[in-house]
């Protein structure tokens, strides 16, 4: 019998011994604590980017006085993150794709963290708006996270744990307003000559701590190891590999990965950065995964142009709501929104003697409002996707949140677009979060960080068009922002029904 035990033991050594996938060793390995440690790593990197992308919304009518800001300053202001996002979402795909996915993500949230504390004491304006443009640059970059995270994780659990992004994107928004209506409201001077600090800039300096922190934890973990194998560094991927076992498994003894298969293509690094960087783009999109490229581009171009058109809308139109149901006194008896907000017309700005920074309570309580009401589609994704599909949930997000949109065109009170708009933020965002992570399973790994970036900045294109609509046809033709977002949503929609189905398939 001890006998039988040897030889079965020594067959068992001679299977593992031989060269394997590494999709096989992934699931080799084990499915573990450390997995769920990534999980919240990355989760709590999405949370942190959502701090620093909405951050601005609230630093703009805190530090206006400070900086004396016109409506074209704080204009100017709640443009430069997302200069600075459309910019560098092209750069750090490549990066992700040349230098590691951690790498990237690194170099990113330290590059954010580093620029909004600069940004929290600057005095000087001109200061303030580089050091915005720079951050959004760094945050831009942290779309990578999708491809590292996925790296790791096995066909049966990716799609679910890709998905639970979106909750942690949620959480960042809830926890925001709280920590801004925490900060803000307080009354402190800290003055020395030029140097003046007051609650916002304490509050932009506790926005940029969470991206430092998860820099140096991120540094702590291992690299992708698909991405270590696609460039040929066969021992690297097994040491990654190594150190996953031994997280799962408290031990390094009975690895049981001792070689891998490698790729038929090492996927080599250019000497030059522009010209690997004109090379990785162009290989994309004369792939046999251009159409696919193509198709990804132009559905994040239109749901995140619908997204920030409509999103940055929402708070002004509380304001004309607000005004329409408190301070007009003539008779009340609009039959659509653009009658009301046609109403409102904002007269240019008139230099008070006495400049007025404080922030209503209402905004705080609105946006907790519209980003607790993203909750239950952050929690039903990740439970249900392996049975119904990322396609499903697209879809279902982008006409859900195309008929929303077109239903803002009825809306009469400020209830009313209370509800419509956290129903829009609910299923629009977990909508664009949810291309990121369909992304990862429709791109090989020599492409995806690249895929996954450029389908970024169509995005970021997006946004910057979204708000120059809304900026034009707001106070005439408000109806045109509603039927382009609407128009937008629908197309998108349509569209992810022409990808490939994804799931339960090991990623290239």
């Amino acid at each position: 019998m001890d006998e039988n035990k040897s030889k079965d033991a020594e067959d068992s050594a001679f299977i593992v011994a031989q060269p394997v996938h590494l999709d096989d060793a992934i699931e080799m390995v084990g499915f573990g604590s450390f997995h769920y440690y990534i999980l919240f790593i990355c989760g709590s990197l999405f949370a942190a980017v959502a701090f620093s992308v909405t951050s601005v919304s609230f630093l703009v009518p805190s530090a206006q006085c400070d900086f004396h800001m016109t409506s074209v300053h704080k204009g100017i202001l709640n443009g430069a993150s997302m200069m600075g996002m459309f910019s560098g979402s092209f750069i750090w795909g490549y990066v992700a794709d040349s230098k590691g996915r951690r790498y990237a993500l690194i170099l990113c949230m330290i590059m954010d963290g580093v620029f909004s504390i600069i940004s929290s004491v600057s005095q000087i304006y001109p200061v303030l708006i580089f050091c915005r443009l720079m951050s959004g640059f760094g945050v831009s970059g942290a779309t990578v996270l999708y491809s590292y995270l996925g790296e790791f994780i096995n066909s049966k659990y990716r799609e679910k744990f890709l998905c639970w992004m979106e909750m942690f994107w949620t959480s960042g928004v809830i926890l925001l307003p709280c920590v801004a209506w925490l900060i803000i409201p307080q009354t402190f001077r800290i003055e020395y000559g030029f140097f003046l600090f007051r609650s916002w800039n304490l509050f932009v300096i506790i926005c940029a701590f969470p991206s430092l922190i998860l820099a140096y934890l991120l540094v702590r973990l291992p690299e992708s190891p698909k991405f270590l194998l696609a460039k040929g560094k066969h021992d690297e991927t097994i040491d990654c590999l190594k150190f996953v076992y031994k997280w799962n498994n408290k031990t390094k003894d009975n690895f049981p990965v001792t070689s891998l298969i490698l790729p038929d293509c090492i996927n080599e690094q250019s000497n030059s950065f522009l010209n690997g960087l004109y090379e990785s783009t162009v290989g994309l999109f004369t792939s046999k995964f251009k159409f696919i490229a193509i198709i990804t581009c132009i559905i994040q171009y239109g749901a995140t142009t619908s997204y920030y058109m409509l999103m940055l809308w929402f708070p002004e139109l509380m304001n004309r709501f607000r005004w329409y149901e408190t301070s007009y006194l003539g008779p009340k008896n609009m039959t659509n929104m653009c009658e009301i907000v046609s109403m409102f017309k904002t007269e240019p700005e008139k230099i008070d003697q006495k400049c007025n920074d404080d922030i209503d309570q209402s905004v705080y309580l609105n946006i907790i409002i519209i980003g607790i009401a993203c909750i239950p589609t952050s929690l039903i994704v990740p439970l249900f996707v392996n049975k119904l599909g990322l396609r499903f949930f697209l879809v279902v997000s982008f006409l859900g949140s195309g008929l929303s949109a077109a239903l803002l065109y009825f809306i009469t009170s400020s209830l009313e677009n209370l509800v419509l708009s956290s129903v829009f933020e609910a299923l629009s965002s977990v909508g664009i979060s949810l291309m990121y992570c369909i992304a990862v399973e429709l791109f090989p790994t020599e492409y995806r960080g690249m895929a996954v970036s450029i389908g970024s900045t169509f995005g970021k294109i997006g946004a910057l068009m979204g708000n120059i609509v809304v900026g034009v046809f707001i106070d005439e033709l408000c109806v045109i922002p509603i039927l382009v977002s609407c128009s937008f949503l629908i197309i998108s929609g349509l569209l992810v029904l022409t990808l490939p189905k994804t799931g339960r398939t090991n990623i290239k």
